[in-house]
């Protein structure tokens, strides 16, 4: 219960300035009436120990507090300007352990936490009284507890061990007055606590020769051995001192683990026979099997000589999925039972992972793209159309009918004024058809075929409209054989208009992507993945195969299928591969157990890694060494049966043709044939006598 006795005035005063807008300033003051007690009681709390504990919260920039102690013990404070500099600072709750535990309603200490503060400073006035012990440091659940516990960081799990955090700057005052006394004091107290080596502990041990107060840092890194270190000296004069080492984090200060050792969650999933999973994560061998895993694993085993400390790999078959009833496999089953402290694996940063465990930055970055062989050339069904647009084909054949059109009305004019005498055939409309195919295809009629003059006019430019039509349809078709060809599958809409079969890798984060995803064109795109799912849903290798058979887009982390893919192909076919983005960069983290202080190491340990270049060595040594394709674009250049194959079918089309209009013909002449021999010699009906009579 906190203590009834404080009380609160809020003063708004307004200072005005000249050429300033006015500010107000809100001041707290809080008085604490303590009931009668006995002055002479060895230990009692001074001005000087909340001076001291107010230079701290200063220090630390801390605007909520908290102070324990046991109001039997308490001396009555007269120095009322103390409290007043310290509630000028900060927000400050009074726990009164004594008259919180003989109250009816029974207030926790730790419901006083400001839990929606970053950090909250705690002044715990006399470390010696069992009362505070019990019920401020919570030796009274860790007494049968704690000692049970093995292995390690078993502080982390504990049931009070969120007190014991870099989240709360812990003041504590020790009643003795030798510092080896202090000290074996506190070894004796807070040995079983839950302490983990970002606590923020601070005690205290005053010198009565000349009010200076003895400070003292306390952590732990062994479950079993409490670390206390000289920290400094806050005297009336000179304030805090610190020695300068403890002006940094508590990551830079505490960076020897002391050889402890740390369970660390691993996922392998393709593991060859024969292999000692120590050897084949360590090795740079199978690179092919695992990359992601192991470039992961054998960067962060780098943390072992720096900090000091040993991983020990528990490996699982997978990052973890979450059942119906809440409960999780693979590697997050590990990290929510305490099982291992952190994954040595990059996890995925997922919505329903985030409020269960912590993650470090980003210490691998993969890249899912559609990966495929580019077409050579454009698209099979348009080759042949491909140097002229849409447009000008279509201007084309109405000059060709309006050519066709015009000459049949002057064939109609020379064999009505008889300037032609073979009029015969020049009178058809389809003599005029094959003339003007004639000329447009560069072969031309005969010289005599026409006599009147416009009509020769008219033949003349149509030839020359086919010369220069010629010309630059043929000048395309050489020039786009000779240059390099343009790609022109380089996005989603391109990719979803070819004619590549796509599909994707049989992994869950891509059902999740395209599942999610609000795009129609995604949408479209997996409803064709899912039309044929075991032709388009496969395996990584399996992706590969028909990746390199060419005509298949397949949606797959690149990092490991160049891998794969630089022992299907050759150089040339290799510089064919084209991506195509649909998803950003997935930037993946590792995975810490929450609250967990080794997120800050490991964060800033990936960090070093970066910008001192060892990340980048580390990942060249997973990637295939980029390949210089400007030599491969000077090959021979060919005309493939894959593009020349529209004009073998277009030919082959017109003799299928030819071959049933034949039938046709040759079945219409023999029944006109037929008809005709009827009509002129009909049949001649005898009777029987007369048939006797001639044989």
């Amino acid at each position: 219960m906190t203590a009834s006795l404080s009380t609160r005035t809020t003063n708004w005063s307004t200072c005005v300035d000249a050429g300033r807008c006015a500010h107000i300033r809100i001041i707290t003051v809080l008085l604490l009436v303590i009931a009668t007690g006995n002055s002479c009681v060895k230990g009692a709390v001074n001005a000087y120990e909340f001076r001291a504990y107010t230079d701290i919260l200063a220090q630390q920039h801390i605007k909520h507090a908290i102070v324990a102690y046991n109001g039997e013990m308490l001396q009555s404070l007269q120095q009322k300007n103390t409290l007043r500099s310290l509630a000028d600072m900060t927000t400050v709750h009074f726990y009164d352990v004594h008259q919180a535990m003989n109250s009816k309603n029974f207030t926790d200490f730790e419901n006083l936490f400001y839990h929606d503060s970053p950090r909250v400073g705690i002044y715990l006035t006399q470390l010696e009284d069992v009362l505070l012990q019990e019920h401020v440091l919570g030796t009274n659940v860790l007494s049968a507890t704690a000692a049970a516990v093995t292995g390690a960081y078993a502080g982390v799990h504990a049931n009070v061990g969120s007190r014991f955090n870099n989240s709360q700057v812990w003041f504590i005052m020790s009643t003795q007055h030798s510092v080896e006394t202090a000290i074996a004091n506190a070894r004796r107290v807070m040995t079983l606590l839950p302490l983990n080596i970002s606590a923020d502990i601070t005690l205290g041990v005053r010198m009565e020769s000349n009010n200076t107060i003895q400070l003292f840092d306390i952590y732990k890194i062994q479950p079993d051995w409490l670390e206390i270190e000289a920290k400094g000296y806050w005297s009336p004069i000179d304030g805090i001192q610190l020695k300068k080492r403890f002006r940094r984090s508590f990551v830079s200060r505490r960076r020897n683990f002391k050889g402890l050792q740390l369970r660390a969650g691993m996922v392998i999933r393709e593991k060859p026979e024969g292999v000692d999973e120590l050897d084949y994560l360590n090795t740079l061998n199978y690179q092919k099997l695992d990359p992601m895993q192991r470039r992961v694993y054998q960067l962060m085993k780098l943390l072992e000589p720096v900090l000091n400390v040993s991983f020990q790999a528990i490996l699982r078959e997978t990052w973890g999925r979450s059942w119906p009833n809440g409960s999780w496999e693979g590697v997050m089953a590990m990290l929510l039972s305490g099982e291992v402290e952190f994954t040595m694996c990059p996890m995925r940063f997922v919505s329903n992972r985030v409020h269960l465990i912590d993650y470090t930055t980003a210490v691998h970055s993969e890249y899912v793209f559609f990966l495929f062989r580019h077409p050579r050339r454009n698209d099979i069904r348009n080759i042949f159309f491909a140097p002229f647009v849409e447009e000008v084909w279509y201007g084309i054949f109405a000059i060709a009918l309006l050519a066709t059109l015009l000459l049949q009305l002057q064939l109609h004019h020379e064999s009505r004024f008889f300037l032609n005498k073979d009029s015969q055939f020049q009178s058809r409309f389809d003599y005029a058809v094959l003339s003007i195919l004639e000329a447009f295809f560069m072969q031309g009629p005969e010289p005599y075929a026409f006599a009147a003059t416009s009509t020769r006019t008219l033949i003349f430019f149509v030839c020359l409209f086919s010369l220069l039509l010629q010309q630059f349809y043929g000048a395309f078709i050489v020039g786009s054989l000779l240059a390099v060809a343009p790609r022109t599958v380089t996005n989603l809409e391109a990719l979803y208009n070819s004619s590549l079969e796509v599909g994707m890798e049989s992994i869950p984060y891509n059902f999740e992507f395209f599942q999610i995803s609000t795009s129609p064109l995604v949408n479209a795109i997996y409803e064709r993945i899912c039309k044929n799912r075991e032709r388009h849903i496969l395996t990584i290798e399996e992706g590969a195969k028909r990746i390199a058979k060419g005509g298949f887009a397949f949606h797959v982390s690149v990092n490991r299928m160049y891998i794969l893919l630089k022992e299907m192909l050759t150089e040339k076919e290799f510089c064919d591969l084209q991506e195509v983005s649909v998803i950003p960069a997935l930037h993946i983290g590792l995975g810490v157990t929450k609250n967990s202080p080794l997120r800050e190491y490991i964060t800033t340990s990936v960090l070093q890694f970066r910008t001192s270049g060892i990340s980048q060595y580390s990942a060249n040594q997973w990637q295939i060494p980029q390949m210089d394709c400007s030599l491969s674009q000077n090959h021979e250049v060919e005309v493939d049966l894959q593009h020349f194959l529209p004009a073998i079918m277009l030919l082959g089309a017109a003799m299928l043709l030819s071959v049933g209009v034949l039938i046709l013909e040759i079945l219409y002449y023999n029944l006109e044939n037929g008809l005709k021999r009827t009509r002129l010699c009909p049949r001649i009906t005898m009777a029987d006598q007369e048939r006797e009579f001639i044989n």
